[in-house]
Parts: structure tokens; sequence; C-alpha cells
């Protein structure tokens, strides 16, 4: 469970003001955002989000009336060289391990890629990094 980084993925009405009142919520109760991905449908936005203290930020948000679920997902530290990014995809590739979703951002000029897999595969997509010598970053790394 050290590698379990707990993503909120949330629903938002897709309309102006909405990502907003969710930003709002999170920062006047004191939730650092670390990563977040908004992606849109004709009449949804889904937000996927790695927060400082996700359970807490749970609860705020449910509070407010938005719908919230946890996702189990894992980062992988990168160096911004090319073919970086190659070497992760391969070794999960290799291991024959499907991925949902990928999405990064840049943390001390160093890449982080967050990954989503089938919830039965994580172990195992765990596995085959590791055995690549690629650094799975513990999930400590971005809670308070």
């Amino acid at each position: 469970m050290q590698y379990h980084i707990k993503q909120l993925t949330v629903f938002l009405e897709n309309k102006a003001g909405e990502l907003s009142d969710f930003t709002h919520a999170l920062s006047k109760n004191g939730i650092s955002i670390k990563s977040i991905l908004l992606a849109d449908s004709t009449d949804f936005g889904l937000v996927r989000t790695i927060v400082d203290n996700p359970q807490k930020a749970k609860a705020i948000l449910e509070d407010e009336g938005f719908s919230v679920r946890f996702t189990d997902v894992f980062g992988v530290k990168i160096e911004d060289v090319v073919g970086s990014f190659d070497k992760v995809v391969t070794a999960l590739a290799e291991a024959n391990i499907n991925i949902l979703y990928t999405y990064s951002f840049y943390e001390s000029n160093t890449g982080i890629f967050i990954f989503s897999v089938e919830k039965e595969r994580f172990p195992d997509a765990l596995k085959a990094l590791e055995a690549k010598n690629i650094e799975v970053l513990q999930a400590k790394h971005f809670y308070m």
C-alpha cells in the first residue's frame, strides 16, 4: 500500500464556475493540489487530482455536494531525457499491463507521471517497473 496514491476523481457539471467552486472548497480548507487533470464531455467534467490530504479533501468535497471517489494510482519519477517515458511504458507493455490513463507534472526539474492500471494488475505493474530499475514514488511523497 506504500505506493497506492489516493487520487480523487470528481464529477463536475460542464458549466462556468464549477472548477472554481471545486478549487475554492479545497483552498479555503487548507488542501493543497499537487496535480490536476480536467477532462470534459458534453454534460460533465471529470477532475482527477492528487492532494496533500485526500481523506480530508474527500469529506470536504462531499459536504459541498460534489460526487467524489478514490482511485488508486501510482507515480513514477522520470528523468527529463528522451526515451524515459518510453522506458516506463515499454516495461508495462512487456508485462502485459494495460495503462488506463496517465498524466504528468514536473517537480524540481524531474517528470512525475501518474499511472492508472487495472486494480488487479497494480502489484504486477510495480514489480515490472522495479525489475527495470524505474523509480516508483511512495504515496507519502504527495501527502502532508
